[in-house]
């Protein structure tokens, strides 16, 4: 959809290169996609790096149009450019979104970035409250809304509400494949699993972070001993019919599982029971509908529960559909058209 010089338009900001594996990238694609199946006109601008002449130009194919930026950070290829920080003097604040996808990671230079943003009428995003509030700490004076978005999982589900007593006895790990995401764990406990006897299928499933990473070298040396299937660079549909034939994800973020985190998302909503690290910032909902992982030795002991038909159907009955339904892309793209005043 193309529109006329006077319609409506919203325009997606990514730093990131057509075709690159990035979780952020991939948000925003789909988040153009929902919002521009109902009449609005959205488009995705791919920045190479945050520069001003790339903000520049940007703001110049949106001028003369009642539209709205909206800020994707961060991403692939960000660099560590401070550039970010002229979208608040380039748009008006009215006009103006950021969906902050991190903040707590960054150091507090880059955390300064931001400033611009906190001290206008620019609409500032989150995944999740711990993210929220850790802003307003940062900026305690401030002019810009902030508010909470739910993500939602880039996996659709192909085939729902596939039956514990359908799917398979097997452990899977879905996500980036790469340093600071719970891989290590994973393998202990696939180790201590196989050292005990059990035969349950082992998969991961995941784009790898690089070919030298360390932790991928570790997955791919011990795969073929632990009976570890290797699912790599998966199309989604394939990823999709991995989950669903699957019964149980074992997801142990060292920082804990949070909002943010699509992976688990995913898992949660084709079905898996899921055991993941609890953290501060894990929400309610999310720490009711999850199994913790507390050491090796449990989670592998919980893990032989878990698989089974009756442990993976007791592992679902407590979840809050309306938690997951809240979370699902036709709810995002409404939340998204209301804060655009285009709803």
């Amino acid at each position: 959809m193309t529109g006329s010089p006077g319609s409506a338009r919203a325009t997606l900001v990514v730093t990131a290169k057509t075709g690159a594996r990035c979780g952020v990238s991939d948000y925003t694609e789909k988040l153009r996609t929902i919002i521009g199946e109902r009449g609005l006109d959205v488009r995705v601008e791919r920045l190479p790096t945050w520069s001003v002449r790339g903000l520049l130009r940007v703001w110049r194919q949106g001028a003369g149009r009642r539209s709205v930026l909206h800020v994707q950070y961060p991403s692939m290829n960000l660099g560590k450019s401070p550039a970010v920080a002229l979208a608040p003097i380039l748009v008006g604040g009215a006009r103006l979104y950021l969906t902050l996808h991190e903040f707590t990671i960054f150091n507090r230079v880059r955390k300064c970035y931001f400033l611009t943003f906190a001290l206008s009428r620019a609409t500032v995003i989150f995944s999740n409250e711990f993210e929220r509030r850790a802003f307003e700490g940062f900026f305690p004076v401030r002019r810009c809304r902030t508010l909470v978005v739910p993500i939602g999982s880039n996996i659709a589900v192909g085939r729902p509400d596939v039956p514990s007593e359908a799917r398979e006895p097997t452990l899977v790990y879905f996500g980036q494949i790469g340093p600071d995401k719970g891989l290590e764990d994973f393998l202990a406990v696939a180790e201590r699993l196989r050292a005990e006897g059990d035969r349950l299928g082992i998969a991961v499933i995941g784009s790898p972070s690089g070919p030298d990473c360390p932790v991928f070298r570790q997955v791919s040396a011990r795969a073929e001993r632990l009976g570890i299937r290797l699912v790599l660079n998966a199309e989604p549909e394939r990823v999709s019919d991995e989950l669903s034939r699957a019964r149980v994800a074992l997801l142990p973020f060292p920082d804990g599982v949070s909002e943010k985190r699509g992976s688990a998302l995913a898992c949660l909503e084709h079905g898996l029971a899921v055991v993941t690290t609890h953290s501060a910032k894990t929400p309610d909902w999310l720490e009711a509908a999850t199994v913790p992982h507390l050491s090796v030795e449990a989670t592998a002991a919980a893990i032989r529960g878990l698989v089974s038909t009756e442990g993976h159907r007791a592992a679902l009955a407590g979840r809050d559909p309306d938690a997951l339904r809240a979370r699902t892309w036709p709810s995002i793209a409404e939340r998204h058209l209301a804060l655009y005043g285009l709803g």
